[in-house]
């Protein structure tokens, strides 16, 4: 079953031709990640305390969706989406807003292939005779904000974050072996698909900053200086990214102005853009016996 569900989420990016963009000239994401999660992970319930107590359990979305039925979530389907080369080096030479490919990856990349992805995967699964749920499509998902700054009731990273993924940056970006320029889709099904292990429980294992103390270099391309030794302000943010200056260069170049142009200049000309830069630390200490 884990195989089988891999080889039809590779096929699919792969081949889809809503992940190739005609403007840009180049796909929007590379080869996938794609990891399982226990439905039953005991993190799903530490979640309302370490996020809030609003953030839905993997079984809650099911009881939502299927409210008669008594049906049991058994696995989370978790797949990282790199960011393809053309669009992160084009980003990555920004210094005050994202480039136009960025800004376009938000409404076409975002949406429209990312949304094509769960669907087809949904009815790949559908047909099998299994149930699939994407929770962050449900009427339930939402954005909000308290005295923390912006948050939502599915976090995507987290949920990674469990299936053994990737771990968080100082930036509040999540870094995987794939680097933090990625975007994440997240299905939860009742089909029983053995779990991911997690290599580490350290939840900042993967950052330069916070495992090692150097590197800061997420803190220099910040055009509005919302990443500091303290950490991310997300409402300074969140202000740059969905602002209505972003919506205004959104709009002016096709793309969807609720999307935003987004920013995406810290995940980008950065050493976690494409890699686990402590993943090579790692390996070098080992190669010399250390």
């Amino acid at each position: 079953m884990k195989e089988m569900i891999k080889a039809e989420i590779f096929r699919f990016v792969s081949a889809n031709e809503n992940n190739f963009s005609k403007e840009i000239q180049a796909p929007f994401f590379d080869e996938p990640l794609v990891q399982f999660a226990s439905a039953t992970d005991e993190l799903f319930r530490q979640y309302k305390e370490i996020i809030a107590p609003e953030h839905l359990t993997p079984q809650e979305v099911f009881d939502i969706v299927y409210p008669d039925a008594a049906i049991r979530a058994q696995t989370v389907i978790c797949i990282v989406l790199p960011i393809s080369e053309k669009i992160r080096q084009s980003n990555g030479s920004q210094k005050e807003w994202a480039s136009d490919e960025w800004t376009l990856l938000r409404t076409f990349g975002d949406d429209c292939f990312i949304d094509a992805l769960s669907d087809h995967l949904c009815h790949f699964l559908n047909d099998r005779g299994y149930k699939i749920v994407n929770p962050a499509r449900l009427k339930v998902f939402k954005k909000y904000k308290n005295d923390r700054g912006p948050l939502s009731n599915w976090s995507q990273r987290h949920v990674a974050f469990a299936a053994g993924l990737g771990t968080f940056s100082i930036n509040d970006g999540f870094i995987t072996e794939k680097g933090m320029a990625i975007r994440l889709t997240l299905l939860v099904t009742d089909a029983l698909v053995e779990p991911d292990k997690r290599e580490t429980d350290d939840h900042t294992a993967n950052c330069l900053f916070l495992s090692k103390g150097i590197c800061k270099a997420c803190f220099k391309r910040c055009p509005v200086g919302a990443i500091t030794e303290k950490g991310h302000d997300k409402i300074v943010c969140w202000q740059r990214c969905y602002g209505e200056e972003s919506k205004f260069r959104a709009k002016a170049i096709g793309a969807n102005p609720e999307a935003g142009s987004g920013c995406g200049l810290c995940q980008t000309n950065i050493p976690c853009e494409f890699l686990n830069p402590m993943a090579v630390i790692n390996k070098r200490k080992a190669g010399r016996g250390q």
